[in-house]
């Protein structure tokens, strides 16, 4: 019986990164699906931001994306047998690269932020040609986009690994597929990479819709 539950949202690209994690390690886990308009009573204490996911694993809980990630990296290095290749990376970033692989994590993370509040806020009827800061957050997703296009090469971050800059920026650009908050096609390297790992069984079972 699985020790660890996950919370999240099934649509969260947030959580879809720790879901992908999860089914790369081969780690079982009790599905936690909740509506975050609506969080269940006590979350708060779980995670004091009010986001998803919160990751429970035993006697620790983690919560937000990334550092969910790193410990899952950490805590369980193997690969299981017959996983997917390229092979996932072993560590949020290489020892060697660490500040740039950072810069690039923070700057997929910092597209995907503003992509959502363009999306929630467009959803509540302010359009960025309504708002003064919304116009500055669609501005913002297209420099991050351009200095990400700069960083990435068509077969990925880190050639040879499914690095997690990789799985970041895959989790990102879908999910702007999906609910369009911005336009980021054009640029081929993100093309590229994005259509690559289309295919990779933990990608396909995470797709949102």
């Amino acid at each position: 019986m699985a020790t660890r539950q996950l919370y999240f949202s099934p649509n969260s690209p947030y959580a879809r990164k720790v879901r992908i994690v999860l089914a790369e390690k081969d780690l079982a886990f009790e599905a936690k699906p909740i509506d975050t308009n609506n969080l269940p009573e006590g979350y708060r204490h779980l995670n004091p931001n009010l986001r998803v996911p919160v990751l429970a694993d035993g006697e620790r809980t983690l919560f937000e994306s990334n550092v969910i990630l790193d410990y899952l990296l950490r805590t369980y290095p193997e690969q299981p047998a017959g996983a997917a290749r390229p092979p996932l990376a072993a560590s949020l970033t290489r020892p060697e690269r660490h500040w740039d692989d950072m810069l690039v994590l923070v700057t997929v993370e910092t597209l995907l932020d503003t992509g959502l509040n363009l999306f929630q806020l467009t959803r509540d009827g302010i359009r960025p040609e309504q708002a003064s800061y919304l116009r500055k957050e669609l501005a913002r997703t297209q420099t991050c986009l351009d200095w990400l296009e700069t960083r990435f090469t068509p077969e990925g971050y880190a050639p040879g690994q499914w690095s997690i800059q990789d799985l970041n920026l895959v989790c990102a650009l879908t999910w702007a597929d999906f609910r369009k908050p911005f336009a980021w096609r054009g640029r081929k390297n993100l093309e590229r990479v994005v259509a690559g790992y289309a295919g990779r069984p933990s990608v396909t079972s995470t797709q949102p819709g």
